[in-house]
């Protein structure tokens, strides 16, 4: 990579941090409480002792990631959250830590300090790569603007949380790269940390097996001495997932007690049956039917909606027009999560489609600025939210 490519990936990484940063801070003083705020976080995270603009980067799920990361799964239905990023949190805190922890309550600051460097240290990575994929792919320009398209999008802000988003993305885009270059093998080990890190992880099989097909179904018979070693490679993307299932039996009896336990966090999720996207469709539509306009939870509702709605969209206007394995990776991480029956989280689960930000910086070019002001006029507002205590995914 040129020395003006990694000025540009770290000029733009210094840039949105620092806007994070200032309007984080200024969420403190134009967010004012009008109801549904998280108040737990009051109760847990001020044992930083930093300020709450700051601490506030580890509310809603990132409690649970330092729970975990602190004492392991000792808390109810703490097992929805998968182990990789607390465990990376744990393995790498090399901050004083307090001698007397509580199994269950989260206690010892120095996991929130390692749980953010770590967020930054992951999402450098995954900018490094995602940048060095994108040029390869397109060229210089396109990667520029699909970085910003990155960067700016309403719910970016997630990878400088202290949420598994930034380590889901390095792990993802090292997959992508590892198979650019016709190393399987690697790419399948990245896929296998991936799927212990987000359910959405365990996509990747998928991704690596249409690639293998891609490959070899015109020259199997030319190139059998390497078809087993690229196999293998697909063999153990699910491994993250399977060994995690493995130990959610022996501790819960329940394989499949990530999915089971998601209904007792209270947003709207079910285990199973399945439910499927027109379902999930006219669930929205009688909210907005029923719930006040002028309120928090149709706000959320619409945010939810729209973002997703139109992420399905982009993904069936870019059909045949990006790379068939990128696509369908793109199109399970969005269908995916919906059917738990609801579109709650999904402005935040659509940041793993980024594959398509190249599509959308070459069909929208002329008018990308105007693309981007408008995601990061969003992200303000969301990223406000979220640190006074809001939900909003």
């Amino acid at each position: 990579m040129k020395r003006s490519d990694l000025s540009f990936i770290i000029k733009s990484f210094l840039g949105w941090r620092v806007l994070l940063c200032v309007f984080a801070f200024l969420s403190t003083f134009l967010i004012v409480n009008f109801g549904n705020r998280f108040a737990y976080a009051d109760r847990v995270l001020t044992i930083t002792h930093l300020p709450s603009w700051i601490w506030g980067f580890g509310n809603f799920d990132g409690v649970h990631y330092l729970k975990i990361a602190q004492s392991g799964y000792a808390a109810d239905f703490s097992q929805a959250f998968f182990p990789l990023y607390p465990l990376f949190i744990r393995f790498f805190n090399f901050f004083p830590k307090d001698n007397l922890l509580d199994p269950v309550l989260f206690n010892d600051p120095s996991y929130f300090y390692t749980a953010m460097v770590l967020s930054i240290i992951f999402f450098i990575g995954a900018l490094y790569f995602t940048y060095k994929l994108f040029s390869e792919n397109y060229n210089k320009k396109i990667a520029q603007i699909s970085i910003l398209l990155l960067l700016s999008f309403p719910t970016a802000f997630y990878f400088g949380a202290v949420y598994s988003e930034s380590l889901l993305l390095l792990l993802t885009v090292l997959t992508f790269w590892f198979t650019k270059k016709d190393k399987f093998l690697l790419a399948g080990l990245f896929a296998a940390l991936a799927s212990a890190t987000k359910i959405q992880g365990a996509i990747l099989f998928i991704f690596l097996a249409v690639e293998l097909w891609q490959k070899y179904r015109n020259n199997l018979s030319e190139q059998r001495k390497h078809f087993t070693k690229d196999l293998l490679g697909i063999l153990i993307a699910p491994l993250g997932l399977i060994f995690y299932m493995v130990y959610l039996k022996n501790t819960t009896g329940d394989f499949l007690y990530f999915l089971s336990s998601q209904p007792s966090f209270g947003a709207g999720r079910s285990s199973l049956p399945l439910i499927f996207l027109p379902q999930v469709i006219y669930r929205y539509l009688k909210i907005f039917l029923t719930v006040k306009v002028a309120s928090l939870a149709f706000f959320n509702a619409f945010l939810e909606f729209s973002m997703t709605m139109g992420t399905v969209v982009v993904l069936i206007m870019a059909f045949k027009k990006m790379k068939f394995s990128y696509w369908i990776f793109s199109l399970l991480v969005v269908v995916l999560p919906t059917l738990t029956g609801t579109f709650s989280s999904m402005p935040r689960y659509v940041l793993m489609a980024f594959m398509l930000f190249p599509y959308l910086a070459v069909r929208y070019e002329k008018n990308i600025k105007l693309i981007i002001i408008a995601q990061a006029f969003l992200q303000i507002i969301l990223l406000s939210m979220f640190i006074r205590g809001y939900w909003v995914s």
